[in-house]
């Protein structure tokens, strides 16, 4: 053990030994020279008593004690101990230190371990970090599904920590917002059954009084009635419809999809408006054939009413366009009508929506059609969106389908 890495009682035992050492010799430097040589400890002695020394400190050292001094500001401890001379009696003082109770390190090894230890800690910081980012991806991807439609999704939960706990609560959330949907669903689709039975009942009475009068003011207040009464029976439909495209069955994926020709599609929606609106051209743009993955019917449906919406507001021309890249299928819509004034482009597709401008009640429409090329689109993975159309000036309805559609439910968070 160096000499250098005692302690405060071997210091003192030391000193001690030392002192019996020399006292016992005539000249007692020369083997202090060589001692403290070899150690590289410094002892020194001399005719003085050491300074810094408290009145204790040097009765104590007058009265033959070792005495050790501690000072703080160096971190260093030194000892001191008086030495009597056998030839003449005189007095010394031997001084052993100061020893460093605290020896630095190179500057270069304390940068090593400094930086040593940042990596460490970055690692095990990234390692965490990097798997809440997951965990929190995988929830978001859940939210992301839920919104889209998918209503069944949850997340399975395989830990008991915060991220776990947060996965509890939000498979909570999305079970009780499918159950208040359903439940909405339910009461739309019973209060549109319940709908149907009266009005076929009126139906049948305003056809009996027709075949009981001759009156031609009469028969036309019954056609009106009758004409009131169709209206009704498809404002019943539109919201069977809405309401079923809002269910679990459709939102979880129970409608069979197949591959469908949108050129082919355009054109029979074409051949079915045509004739409904005959002072405006309908179009389909010239371009390849294009097929995407979807359920035929419903899909029809969405194109179906964005053109007979534009044919409404159409001042004399729809243009249907259809394109493709690598992540999506779109279909357009372009009119050259007045257009949907920018601040109302996100409310038009809210159920019953009308616009005070362009979708006055003489226009036609229940404010259902929109909300259900929506609910057509999200239920496939895709989106709506209208804009300007830069070729007709009107308004640009927009149908965008993804090329290929998830269907996991069970995300592990």
């Amino acid at each position: 053990m160096a000499l250098a890495q005692l302690s405060g009682q071997q210091l003192r035992g030391l000193v001690g030994t030392l002192r019996d050492w020399l006292e016992d010799m005539a000249a007692p430097e020369y083997p202090l020279q060589l001692l403290t040589e070899k150690q590289s400890l410094p002892i020194t002695l001399s005719t003085t008593p050491p300074g810094l020394l408290d009145p204790h400190q040097r009765e104590r050292l007058a009265d033959g004690d070792i005495v050790l001094q501690w000072i703080a500001e160096q971190g260093s401890i030194s000892a001191h101990a008086r030495l009597v001379s056998p030839v003449d009696g005189s007095l010394r003082w031997l001084n052993v230190g100061p020893i460093y109770a605290f020896n630095t390190m190179p500057l270069i090894l304390t940068l090593g371990l400094v930086l040593a230890s940042l990596m460490v800690l970055a690692g095990a910081i990234y390692l965490i970090v990097r798997g809440v980012e997951t965990r929190m991806a995988r929830l978001e991807k859940a939210a992301t599904r839920i919104a889209g439609g998918y209503l069944d999704t949850r997340v399975k939960v395989e830990s008991s920590d915060f991220m776990g706990r947060l996965g509890m609560a939000f498979n909570g959330m999305a079970a009780q917002v499918q159950s208040l949907l359903r439940a909405q669903q339910e009461m739309i689709r019973a209060v549109s059954h319940e709908l149907r039975t009266p009005v076929a009942r009126i139906r049948f009475a305003a056809q009996m009084v027709e075949d009981m009068t001759e009156q031609e003011a009469v028969r036309r207040q019954l056609k009106g009635i009758d004409g009131d009464i169709e209206e009704l029976d498809q404002l019943i439909d539109e919201i069977l419809t809405y309401a079923r495209l809002g269910s679990d069955n459709v939102s979880s994926g129970g409608i069979d999809t197949e591959v469908v020709e949108c050129r082919a599609m355009a054109r029979r929606v074409v051949e079915a408006l045509s004739s409904l609106h005959p002072d405006i051209r309908i179009e389909v743009a010239l371009g390849e054939e294009i097929d995407v993955v979807a359920e035929p019917r419903y899909l029809q449906r969405a194109l179906q009413n964005l053109v007979a919406n534009a044919c409404r507001h159409a001042e004399s021309r729809v243009l249907i366009r259809l394109t493709r890249d690598a992540r999506a299928v779109r279909l357009d819509v372009e009119d050259n009508g007045p257009g949907v004034p920018e601040s109302d482009r996100m409310d038009i597709f809210k159920p019953f929506a009308r616009l005070d401008n362009s979708r006055a009640r003489r226009s036609g429409g229940y404010g259902l059609g929109l909300s259900i090329v929506q609910k057509v689109m999200l239920w496939h993975g895709g989106s709506v969106i209208v804009d300007e159309s830069q070729y007709l000036g009107g308004a640009r309805f927009s149908l965008l389908l993804p090329v290929s559609v998830q269907s996991t439910k069970d995300i592990i968070v």
